[in-house]
């Protein structure tokens, strides 16, 4: 997905692009540096969150920031799916804050809900709504599933009728790199078969087989929750079918100034920028913010100069205003 968050300035400086990447960037104490240096971003979480634990009845920021370390495969699908899209979007909202206003927003799979969001085409509420649905009818209609990242193109996954017979395409995080899904039963079959080829390969921290015809059964619950809502068969759309990063970033004009900010848990589609181009645009630039290994209010501070820089004023600094809203 792509949106085009506001009209393009007519000022000469570089298309700002935020990218919201989706499940499998997941870990536990993710944006935990910032949330405790930031006020700005402390305080939308907080009452984000608060808001969720009075409608779902569970704190999602006293299990993320609990004793779990980044280690720890955050692969609970009723903690995960909201947790992705809050983050994102108090990153996001908290950057624009500080005076970065992206003139296109990319996506892919979860962190389109994060974007629209963001854009103002759904509000937060509904999006965290939708993230907690989701989790609760796919653990209670879809069978269990997985979700795996291996280092094969997109046409030779679809060719290798083995592979076609274990998973699904999920979706193209890079031309060497694409997702598949399938039955929890296949998983090791499918990993002992990509070994066979050859193939490297990742499990994501994802028991759920999102973008593939196994989510088929909780159709009727969405649309039947969400018939009013203009974007549902959009966002159902991005639930079933397959992803492709690639395309969406083909949006970009490859000859112009760029700079594209990663607002995810581990920076995913920033990597598949940086490692996924034959080759990468000189006049691009690339930051990721988050990471599992530290770093993060370092790395936003970096961000927020780009800001400085777009007013052509002094750096921005890092303190940020309570805020308990977008």
């Amino acid at each position: 997905m792509t949106i085009n968050a506001r009209y393009p300035s007519t000022e000469p400086c570089p298309e700002l692009v935020f990218l919201f990447p989706g499940q499998g960037s997941q870990h536990y104490q993710m944006g935990r540096a910032l949330f405790d240096a930031d006020p700005a971003f402390r305080n939308l979480m907080m009452h984000l969150d608060a808001q969720f634990a009075r409608r779902e009845g569970v704190s999602l920021l006293a299990r993320l920031y609990g004793s779990l370390t980044a280690a720890t495969p955050l692969d609970d699908i009723h903690l995960s799916h909201p947790l992705v899209v809050m983050i994102e979007y108090c990153l996001a909202t908290v950057l624009r804050q500080r005076g970065l206003h992206p003139d296109r927003v990319i996506a892919s799979s979860a962190g389109e809900f994060a974007a629209l969001a963001f854009t103002g085409r759904i509000t937060i509420e509904i999006a965290l709504d939708m993230m907690a649905r989701q989790a609760q009818w796919a653990s209670a209609c879809v069978a269990p599933g997985f979700m795996l990242a291996a280092m094969a193109p997109r046409a030779w996954c679809a060719g290798d009728p083995e592979v076609r017979r274990l998973a699904s395409i999920a979706g193209v995080g890079m031309a060497s790199a694409t997702v598949l899904s399938g039955r929890r039963d296949d998983l090791e079959h499918l990993e002992t078969l990509l070994r066979g080829r050859g193939v490297a390969f990742s499990r994501l921290p994802v028991r759920v087989p999102f973008h593939s015809a196994l989510m088929a059964p909780m159709h009727g619950h969405w649309m039947r929750r969400y018939a009013g809502n203009p974007h549902a068969d959009t966002l159902w759309n991005v639930i079933r079918q397959p992803f492709d990063f690639p395309a969406a970033l083909a949006a970009l004009d490859r000859q112009a100034p760029c700079v594209l900010v990663d607002v995810g848990p581990s920076a995913t589609l920033a990597n598949w920028v940086r490692h996924g181009m034959a080759q990468l645009p000189a006049q691009w630039h690339i930051h990721g913010i988050l990471s599992p290994w530290g770093g993060d209010v370092a790395r936003l501070q970096q961000v927020l100069d780009l800001a400085a820089a777009r007013r052509g004023g002094a750096p921005a600094a890092n303190t940020g205003t309570p805020t308990a809203a977008a």
